[in-house]
């Protein structure tokens, strides 16, 4: 599957989520390009910054939805996102010490994670929020 494809796969019609989740794939397939390329560490470490600061930022973003919108699940999607957090610091701490072979085998484990945890956890919470979304629209009636 393409990345194209990918993105319209995991898309769930919550524009916020979705950019946020196409920006998170990009810069995971930047991050393996790179790598596929051996640039400098430096570069990988700069990438892999933006990773993370991206990801948190859209954390906080779906913790606050998950919290205005009395999400019940949010626990569960929060220790999620704290395994991703510890992934991603693993991976930091790997791509370090690695081979090339290694540091590409670990991106992919960490986007394979990422696209279960969107396609699983995020589809959930985003069919939530689309759901209260429409009772509130109803309400407002």
């Amino acid at each position: 599957m393409d990345a194209t494809e990918e993105l319209t796969e995991l898309s769930f019609g919550i524009a916020s989520m979705d950019r946020d989740h196409a920006g998170q794939l990009g810069l995971l397939n930047d991050l393996k390009a790179a790598v596929r390329s051996g640039v400098p560490d430096s570069l990988v470490d700069t990438l892999l910054a933006e990773l993370v600061t991206h990801t948190n930022l859209h954390f906080l973003s779906e913790q606050l939805a998950m919290k205005l919108h009395a999400y019940e699940a949010s626990e569960s999607h929060f220790l999620e996102h704290q395994r991703l957090l510890r992934e991603v610091q693993n991976l930091k701490r790997s791509l370090a010490a690695g081979t090339a072979t290694d540091k590409q085998s670990l991106i992919e484990a960490l986007h394979s994670w990422l696209v279960v945890h969107i396609q699983t956890a995020d589809k959930t919470l985003a069919e939530y929020l689309s759901t209260r979304a429409a009772q509130q629209a109803r309400e407002e009636r």
